[in-house]
C-alpha cells in the first residue's frame, strides 16, 4: 500500500446534534457561521464565541437528517452544550451528544474518492462540499476538506459498521495511520483549532477563520459579533496565526507560548496545535504578533529552546494586517 493514501480514524472528533425547528434559528445567534444561508450539500467552519468575542471551540457545520451536526474535539463537548443550552429558553431545540453514534474518519490521498465512489457516493471536487447515501451503510456522510494538492475526506460512518469501514478501505489501497497525521494535514491547510488548553484566548480573526470561510459578516447578530466586526473594519488584527516548524523534543503543545531570539522570558506568540512530521521533526500553527514575523531578523523558539523557522500557509495574510 502505498503511503501517500491512508485512511486514520478520528476518536478525538466529537460529534454534537442540534434538533428541534428552532435549531438553526438557536445556533444563527451564537455562531460566527451563516447557519441559515448554508447551502445544501456544503459544510462551514464556524466559532461558538463570548461576549467579548473570544473563541469558546471551533467546529465544522454538517446538517443532515433532520439535524445540524457540530463536529468538534470531545474535550470541549460538554463546555459546548453547556453554554448553548444557556440561550435555548422556550425554544424547541434539543442538544445532543452523538459521538457515540458515529465513527470518524480521515482520508487521504486520490484512493480515499475511488474507494468513496465504490460505496456509491459522488466524487467530492469542491472545498467543503458534503454528500451522504445510506443504502452500503445505514447512515455514511463525507465531507471534502480543504487542501492544496492531495484529496482529503473526513467521513462519518455509522458506529456499528466502522469495523467493516476499516477493512473495506485498506482493501482499496489506503493504509491505516494515526490520528496525528490528520493533525498535521490540517495544519498545513492553516486550519485552526481550539482545544481546552486555549478555550478563549483569541478572536476568531487570530485564528484566520475568517480567511478560511468561517465568518460571515452579512449574516446579522451573533453573541461576540460586535467586537468581531468591529476589528474586521477597522482592520486592527495585528496578531494572526502562522505556520512554523522545527526539530527536536519535546513537541511543543497547544497553550505553549513561544519566545523570539534575544528576549528571554517574553513570551511572543502561542501554539494552537502542533503534529510531529515524517522528517522526524514537527509543524505547528500559532498566533504570533505580525510584526515579528516580518521583521527578517526575528527568529522564534519554544520554551525549552528549540529554534523554529517560518512555513508557508496555503493562503496569504491580508497585508493590512501585517503593522
Amino acid at each position: 500500500m502505498s503511503i501517500e493514501n491512508w485512511y486514520s480514524p478520528l476518536p478525538e472528533m466529537g460529534i454534537l446534534a442540534i434538533s428541534g425547528k428552532d435549531a438553526a434559528k438557536l445556533l444563527q445567534g451564537q455562531t460566527t457561521c451563516d447557519i441559515l444561508g448554508l447551502p445544501p450539500g456544503h459544510t462551514t467552519l464556524g466559532a461558538l464565541c463570548t461576549p467579548k468575542g473570544r473563541a469558546i471551540a471551533l467546529f465544522r457545520v454538517l446538517r443532515a437528517e433532520e439535524k445540524i451536526y457540530l463536529l468538534l474535539p470531545t474535550e470541549l463537548l460538554e463546555t459546548v452544550q453547556t453554554h448553548l443550552r444557556k440561550y435555548v429558553m422556550r425554544d424547541d431545540v434539543k442538544i445532543d451528544d452523538e459521538t457515540w453514534n458515529w465513527t470518524s474518519f480521515g482520508l487521504f490521498g486520490e484512493k480515499s474518492t475511488d474507494a468513496l465512489q465504490l460505496l456509491g457516493l459522488p466524487m467530492l471536487t469542491q472545498d467543503n462540499e458534503a454528500e451522504g447515501q445510506g443504502s452500503f451503510y445505514t447512515r455514511f456522510y463525507a465531507i471534502r476538506i480543504p487542501d492544496a494538492h492531495t484529496p482529503r475526506i473526513l467521513a462519518l460512518a455509522d458506529s456499528e459498521k466502522s469495523a467493516g469501514m476499516c477493512r473495506f478501505l485498506e482493501s482499496h489501497g489506503l493504509a491505516r495511520r494515526e490520528s496525528s497525521h490528520w493533525v498535521l494535514e490540517d495544519i498545513r491547510a492553516g486550519l485552526p483549532s481550539i482545544s481546552k488548553a486555549t478555550k478563549e484566548e483569541f478572536v476568531p480573526q487570530m485564528l484566520n477563520l475568517d480567511l478560511v470561510g468561517g465568518i460571515s459578516f452579512n449574516k446579522g447578530c451573533y453573541t461576540g459579533q460586535e467586537i468581531i466586526a468591529r476589528a474586521h473594519y477597522l482592520g486592527s488584527f495585528k496578531r494572526r496565526m502562522v505556520r512554523l516548524q522545527g526539530f527536536g523534543e519535546p513537541i511543543p503543545q497547544a497553550g505553549d507560548n513561544l519566545q523570539v531570539e534575544g528576549r528571554d522570558g517574553q513570551s511572543s506568540g502561542m501554539v494552537v496545535c502542533s503534529a510531529a512530521s515524517e522528517d522526524g521533526g514537527f509543524e505547528l500553527l500559532a498566533v504570533l504578533n505580525l510584526g515579528l514575523v516580518e521583521d527578517s531578523q526575528a527568529s522564534f523558539k519554544t520554551a525549552s529552546g528549540i529554534g523554529l523557522g517560518l512555513a508557508k500557509l496555503p493562503y496569504p495574510l491580508p497585508v493590512a494586517a501585517v503593522e
